[in-house]
C-alpha cells in the first residue's frame, strides 16, 4: 500500500478543496500537504476519500490525530 498520495491524487484533492486549506481556508501553494484524514499510521488508506488538502501549519498541528 502506498504511503504518499501520488500526483493525480494530489491534483484531485487540490481541486476538491478549491485551492484552500480544509482546516483554516488559507490559500494553498503548490507545496500543500496532502494529508490522510485517518492517519496512515493508524490504518488510514491512501485514497481520495481519506485525503484532504492542508496548509503546512494545519498539517503540523494535526500530527497523527483524526
Amino acid at each position: 500500500m502506498a504511503r504518499f498520495f501520488n500526483k493525480r491524487q494530489r491534483r484531485i484533492l487540490y481541486i476538491l478543496s478549491n485551492g484552500k486549506c480544509q482546516k483554516c481556508s488559507a490559500c494553498l501553494s503548490e507545496d500543500f500537504h496532502a494529508d490522510h484524514v485517518r492517519p496512515f499510521s493508524k490504518g488510514g488508506r491512501t485514497l481520495i476519500i481519506n485525503g484532504q488538502a492542508l496548509c503546512s501549519e494545519c498539517n503540523t498541528k494535526k500530527s497523527n490525530k483524526y
